[in-house]
């Protein structure tokens, strides 16, 4: 088995943590339509004109649905929780646009096909804030007076989409950082007796990646790093199989069909055999499972080796104090000798004076 077939080269956790930049535009941009077109149709529908506030805060909830559509059944909740946002910051005599800004980048976090946590939450929703906020400010100042009606509604919703859709960024920097799944998620999956090999593996990534000399080395060390955990996880689950299927229990039963009493009806006869069979077949399953446990251990075993070489190599591929000397060595070795020699003249002069 060749290495490029053993070492996960883009699977689906690297993926995920680079893909998030690389959508950044497409969700940027289906946000920046989503909240045109809706306060166009809240124009055609006159809310627009009547409550502005409420309409600019349903555009901007509409861009947050629109930036994974594939979460289609969430919209209400979305639309629900962005309109209470801009109605509870207009009833506290705050901006609207600032609470509907803030709910919305926090739903746009919890909407993004990554997974998230509450300080992904936190940053979407200030960065959504202090988007929408500057993109209010720039359509109400920057946009031409002349421009009025559904024009305006477009622009100024397309303008706060554009604007708001900046608290992706962080999301999207972050997953680019590669990550290892945390400890607490490790020891909720792994029982005790496995997850010293993964704490292995995530002690050499973070001796290694402080001396990687660019994002995709890091990445691919952090890839091989997470597989160590995602080995350890299926291992876990191998060996629950092969602790169901009690080999002596199981021949027992196959012997005792094996063995039943000739005489009976041919129906019983026929359950038994086929009994038999799938037992048999049973063990057969259960030595294959054990096969694919040796190997996922080796692939362990061989995940941990290329940490280690990993580090190594790194160690000896950075740059030491070692390979150059000091731009002054020469000259204070020049000035030290220099200085010697002149001592040492000295000390023979008034040796000579004292002879004398």
């Amino acid at each position: 088995m060749s290495q490029q077939h053993i070492i996960p080269s883009s699977s689906t956790a690297v993926a995920r943590r680079g893909g998030a930049l690389k959508a950044l535009p497409q969700r940027q941009a289906a946000w920046t339509a989503a909240s045109a077109i809706a306060a166009v149709a809240f124009g055609l529908g006159g809310l627009w004109f009547g409550q502005p506030n409420l309409a600019l805060a349903l555009a901007i909830g509409t861009g947050v649905i629109a930036i994974n559509p594939r979460k289609w059944w969430a919209a209400p909740l979305v639309m629900t929780a962005v309109v209470m946002g801009a109605l509870s910051f207009e009833w506290l005599r705050l901006p609207a646009v600032l609470g509907a800004g803030a709910v919305a980048g926090a739903m746009a976090a919890w909407m993004i096909p990554e997974h998230t946590d509450a300080l992904d939450y936190v940053n979407g929703a200030l960065g959504t804030a202090i988007g929408s906020s500057l993109g209010l400010w720039a359509a109400l100042q920057l946009l031409p007076a002349g421009i009025d009606g559904l024009v305006a509604a477009a622009l100024t919703g397309a303008t706060v989409g554009l604007m708001a859709s900046g608290g992706l960024l962080p999301l999207a920097i972050r997953f680019d950082t590669p990550r290892l799944p945390s400890m607490r998620h490790v020891n909720r999956v792994l029982q005790p007796a496995y997850r010293p090999p993964v704490l292995r593996a995530f002690t050499l990534f973070a001796s290694t990646r402080r001396h990687a000399p660019d994002l995709e080395t890091r990445r691919g060390l952090c890839e091989v790093a997470t597989w160590v955990f995602r080995l350890q996880s299926t291992m876990q689950t191998l060996d629950k199989e092969l602790e169901n299927i009690n080999v002596d229990d199981v021949t027992a039963r196959i012997e005792a069909c094996a063995s039943a009493t000739p005489g009976g009806d041919s129906f019983t006869k026929e359950r038994r055999a086929a009994t038999a069979t799938h037992l048999r077949r049973l063990l057969d399953h259960r030595g294959a499972i054990a096969i694919e446990r040796k190997r996922n251990e080796a692939l362990v075993e061989y995940a941990t080796a290329f940490l280690e070489e990993a580090r190594a190599g790194l160690a000896v591929a950075r740059e030491l104090p070692g390979e150059t000397v000091p731009d002054k060595l020469p000259e204070v070795l020049t000035r030290l000798r220099g200085q010697a020699i002149s001592g040492e003249a000295r000390r023979a002069t008034k040796r000579e004076l004292a002879e004398s």
